[in-house]
C-alpha cells in the first residue's frame, strides 16, 4: 500500500470507528469489498435481523462460521465486527450502547501504551505524514489494527459486558503466520510481530476486564457450519402468516421430530391444504430450528427428506467457554 493510500485509508479509518455504535449505522473499520478485503482473503457480508439487519463484514471463512455461531447464540446482542484497535486511550466499547451504565465501565488504555508496558513497540506498523505544525517536516503515526469480532453479550445475571474473538481458520496459525502469497513462510523477525500481535490485542481489552478468546475455524464442527449456514438463509425472510399459523406449523413440525416424520413430508401435508405455500413451510422450519425452538441435532446433516434426528447437545453449550466472559 502506497504512503499516499495508507493516509487516506487512515482518516477513513477513524471516521468510522471514532466512538463507534452498536446500532445499524455502524460502519466496520475494514469492508468485504474488492477494494478494502486483503486480496488473500475470503470476504462474505451477511444480513442478521439481530443487528437490524445491517450488513456484517468478514474477513474469511472462519470468521463467517464464527460470526454465525455468535448469531445463533441467544445471548448475544451485539456485534463490532473490524472494530479499529485505538492506539491511545478511548472509552470502553459499551460506552455507546444502549441503556447502559457507564459508571462501571473501565476505558481503553490504548495500543500504545500496552507495547509499551510489554516492551514491543516496534511491532505497531506506523505510516509517516506531513506535520500538522512544521511546514516541510513529516512524522510518524500509528497505523491501528483492527479486531475480528467483538460481541456484546448478556450474562447469565443481566448485565450486558463484552467478549473479544480472535480468528484464524487453524489453531496453529495463531503460533506461526500463515504462508506469503507465493508460499514461502515468512522471516522468523515477523513470527515474532505475529505472537506479539496477538499478545497486544489480548491486553489491550483486558484493560477493560473485556477477554479475548482464539477461535479456530477448524474447531467448529463441519455439520454445524454447514446447517447453520442454510438456517441463516431463511431467518429472517417475510412468511405473512399470523403467530398462530406460526405455532400451528411448529407443532406440525415437533411432533414429526417425535415420530421420525421427514420435514418434507409436513410441508407436503400443510401445502395440499392450500393453507400455505411450500416456501412458507420451508422457511418456517428453518427459522424455528434458529430460534431454538425446534431442537434438532446441529451436528448432523439436517436434511428435508430424512427424518429429523433430536437434539444430543445443545451447540451453545458445546461451545460455552467461547462465550464465557470470565477473564
Amino acid at each position: 500500500m502506497g504512503n499516499s493510500r495508507a493516509v487516506s485509508r487512515l482518516k477513513t479509518l477513524y471516521q468510522r470507528q471514532q466512538n463507534p455504535s452498536w446500532d445499524a449505522s455502524y460502519v466496520p473499520g475494514i469492508l468485504a469489498t474488492p477494494k478494502e478485503a486483503p486480496s488473500i482473503s475470503r470476504a462474505y457480508t451477511l444480513t442478521p435481523s439481530k443487528l437490524a439487519g445491517r450488513e456484517v463484514h468478514l474477513l474469511s471463512t472462519a470468521e463467517r462460521d464464527a460470526a454465525l455461531l455468535g448469531l445463533y447464540h441467544p445471548a448475544i446482542i451485539g456485534l463490532q465486527e473490524q472494530r479499529m484497535l485505538s492506539p491511545g486511550p478511548t472509552t470502553h466499547p459499551l460506552w455507546t450502547f444502549p441503556n447502559i451504565d457507564r459508571s462501571a465501565l473501565p476505558p481503553l488504555k490504548g495500543v500504545i501504551d500496552v507495547a509499551e508496558r510489554l516492551n514491543v513497540l516496534d511491532v505497531l506498523p506506523r505510516i509517516v505524514v506531513p506535520h500538522p505544525e512544521r511546514t516541510g517536516e513529516r512524522m510518524p503515526l500509528i497505523y491501528p489494527w483492527c479486531g475480528d469480532l467483538l460481541w456484546a453479550i448478556v450474562r447469565p445475571d443481566g448485565r450486558t459486558d463484552c467478549i473479544n474473538w480472535s480468528i484464524k481458520d487453524k489453531r496453529q496459525n495463531f503460533m506461526r503466520p500463515g504462508p506469503t502469497r507465493f508460499g514461502k513462510l515468512r522471516p522468523s523477525d515477523f513470527i515474532r510481530k505475529v505472537l506479539a500481535r496477538h499478545e497486544v490485542e489480548a491486553a489491550y481489552y483486558a484493560n477493560a476486564n473485556i477477554r479475548t478468546v482464539q477461535i479456530a475455524g477448524e474447531e467448529i464442527d463441519s455439520h454445524v457450519a454447514a446447517n447453520l449456514r442454510q438456517l441463516f438463509l431463511h431467518h429472517r425472510r417475510q412468511l405473512f402468516i399470523t403467530d398462530n399459523q406460526r405455532a400451528e406449523i411448529l407443532h406440525r413440525f415437533q411432533s414429526a421430530l417425535a415420530h421420525g416424520i421427514t420435514p418434507a413430508e409436513v410441508i407436503t401435508v400443510l401445502a395440499e391444504r392450500g393453507r400455505y405455500s411450500v416456501d412458507q413451510c420451508r422457511s418456517a422450519f428453518y427459522q424455528a430450528i434458529w430460534e431454538n425452538k425446534l431442537k434438532v441435532d446441529l451436528f448432523q446433516p439436517i436434511l428435508i427428506n430424512c427424518p429429523m434426528r433430536p437434539e444430543i447437545e445443545d451447540v451453545t453449550v458445546k461451545y460455552a467457554k467461547w462465550f464465557d466472559v470470565t477473564p
